[in-house]
């Protein structure tokens, strides 16, 4: 049940809340080693990789980026980037590290909200297409970047191809293909050249 809409008497308001956990994710210094823990010995299915090359946050990055689901549809995250300045740059927490995140799950309605309400207290956002989600990027007032994700209306197919291809898009990435496997971004977010 969401309640991110509440009835006030004079019609419906959007309440700025989250429906549940996206993902929290960090920056991990050996995929495979990160997947062997989460899943093999966890147990927490690895249900996509996505193999990336962008210009996001001032930088021209190629990453690999693993999600291990958990029980509420939520998942923890983990970055690996193909060069290593970048790699130690974003290794980092605090505001020098928006790849170290809380993801909250969102609708349209509840994002827009929440970066209104950001941009009217003075609060820079950032605002990226991902293909496969939109998000709204922010920092606390503590260094804690936040991000409200609103999936795509195809997610749940998204995450079934993803998942289907995850061990072969981590082996492929570990290989040296550092060439993005994300078909869903809008062109004009993608560098104009390929990967290393």
């Amino acid at each position: 049940m969401s309640i991110a809409h509440s009835n006030q008497g004079n019609g419906t308001k959007v309440r700025p809340l989250p429906m549940r956990l996206h993902h929290n994710a960090y920056v991990c210094h050996d995929l495979e080693q990160t997947r062997k823990f989460y899943e093999d010995v966890l147990g927490w299915p690895l249900i996509s990789v996505w193999r990336e090359r962008d210009f996001i946050f001032n930088e021209d990055l190629s990453y690999c980026h693993l999600f291990f689901q958990i029980a509420d549809g939520g998942c923890l995250a983990f970055f690996k980037f193909a060069d290593d300045a970048m790699q130690e740059k974003f290794a980092q927490y605090g505001p020098h590290s928006p790849f170290v995140h809380l993801a909250l799950k969102a609708d349209a309605a509840v994002q827009e909200e929440v970066k209104r309400r950001l941009e009217a207290a003075g609060y820079k956002t950032d605002v990226i297409d991902h293909g496969y989600c939109r998000s709204l990027y922010f920092t606390d007032p503590n260094g804690l970047n936040l991000e409200f994700a609103v999936d795509h209306p195809d997610w749940d197919k998204i995450v079934a191809l993803r998942t289907a291809s995850a061990h072969d898009d981590l082996k492929k990435w570990i290989a040296g293909d550092h060439s993005s496997n994300n078909d869903w971004r809008p062109p004009e977010t993608q560098p104009s050249h390929t990967g290393k």
